[in-house]
């Protein structure tokens, strides 16, 4: 789209994509260079345009919001690991991990699901990410299951 025609979409191509970065403002951006059908000869060299780029198209997938592949359950007195409030508050040495790998399709994670007003924690590997909302590709998820992304301190 393009400011001066809002209510319009132009259809496009990406041709090419730059690799040399550019950092404005503190972000580092990619320039694309798009074709498009100008018949109409609507659109001049210095419009502003947004595009909005399709990378790939899943259907029919088990999809999650982000959050809930961030949150893990606050710490209460009772799960207490035995370290005093002061071991609690200072950070320890980093803990050791397993090499990334660049396995195709898709990463372990955990996501908390509420069953019968209890907290359980599930596996999963995800797989495409619009930013905003995760697929899952595996796990034990269905449709319409409820997602913990939160909890509300409050009603303690």
């Amino acid at each position: 789209t393009v400011d001066a025609y809002p209510e319009r979409t132009f259809a496009a191509r990406i041709r090419s994509l730059r690799y040399g970065s550019e950092t404005v403002q503190n972000v580092v951006t990619y320039k694309a260079v798009l074709t498009t059908d100008n018949a109409d000869l609507l659109l001049r060299p210095g419009m502003t345009a947004t595009a909005n780029i399709k990378v790939k198209e899943v259907k029919d997938a088990i999809t999650v919001p982000n959050a809930a592949l961030r949150f893990s359950p606050p710490v209460t007195e009772e799960s207490s690991d035995g370290r005093s409030f002061l071991q609690q508050l200072l950070p320890g040495p980093p803990p050791m991990r397993n090499a990334s790998s660049n396995v195709a399709t898709g990463s372990d994670r955990k996501i908390w699901v509420l069953e019968n007003g209890q907290a359980r924690e599930v596996a999963v590997k995800t797989g495409a990410s619009d930013g905003k909302r995760t697929e899952i590709v595996e796990g034990d998820i269905k449709p319409g299951q409820a997602i913990i992304v939160d909890t509300d301190a409050s009603q303690s």
